[in-house]
């Protein structure tokens, strides 16, 4: 069995791809790999953001940017019909991780990564607001969450303190950026990358216990 920690953000594209990758590799192995799925903000405050992006139109602007980043992934994507819907303002991390964390209060990991993937949809596909509650408690509906627990668990202060508690989890081990992922504690992933690679990391440690044909990094080692 191997253990892939996931941090991640939901307004992350880098974390888009990785999520897609990873989703699709992992469905090769079932039953030897599980996936834990971790909170890391990007975007930790409205302050924060609006501190670059004075105005709505600023705001609209930076993820413009940030969406023009999945053109690299998906040639026929076009970040400025999603941002041109005109809903995506001032969007910042904290509420749909919390809503990703009032999930897996229900449904455990996969509820999470369900809810997150859905989310990410929404928000760069879509062009969705997912600071809007409204948004986040029709999320939970399609999936099918207890949505009255959903909406308590939404705002609470022990939901917060979730989202926390992995982000400094993940700044214990030195991580300062998503995607990341950790395999069985030790070794880290950093940045998006291929199927292959993935699926290469995992045989090898099925078969091996630790990798010893792909080079991977124990998460104290510097880069």
């Amino acid at each position: 069995m191997i253990k892939l920690t996931f941090f991640h953000d939901v307004i992350c594209p880098f974390c888009y791809m990785t999520s897609k990758r990873l989703r699709k590799v992992v469905k090769e192995f079932k039953g030897e790999v599980i996936v834990k799925h971790k909170a890391f903000a990007i975007i930790s405050s409205l302050e924060d953001l609006k501190a670059i992006a004075p105005t709505e139109e600023d705001a609209r602007q930076v993820f413009l940017n940030e969406f023009s980043i999945l053109k690299r992934y998906i040639p026929d994507y076009d970040p400025e019909k999603v941002i041109g819907k005109g809903k995506i303002k001032y969007v910042w991390s904290i509420p749909p991780l919390m809503a990703c964390k009032a999930a897996e209060f229900q449904k455990g990991d996969e509820g999470h990564w369900e809810f997150f993937d859905r989310a990410q949809d929404k928000f760069f596909l879509e062009g969705e607001d997912i600071t809007d509650e409204k948004v986040l408690i029709s999320i939970a509906e399609e999936i099918g969450l207890d949505v009255n627990k959903f909406k308590e668990d939404l705002n609470a202060k022990r939901t917060k303190l979730a989202v926390i508690e992995d982000e400094e989890e993940a700044k214990a081990m030195g991580i300062r950026g998503v995607p990341a992922i950790l395999v069985n504690d030790t070794w880290l992933i950093r940045g998006v990358q291929e199927e292959n690679y993935y699926r290469a990391v995992i045989k090898d440690i099925l078969e091996h216990g630790e990798p010893k044909e792909i080079k991977l990094k124990a998460y104290w080692e510097k880069d």
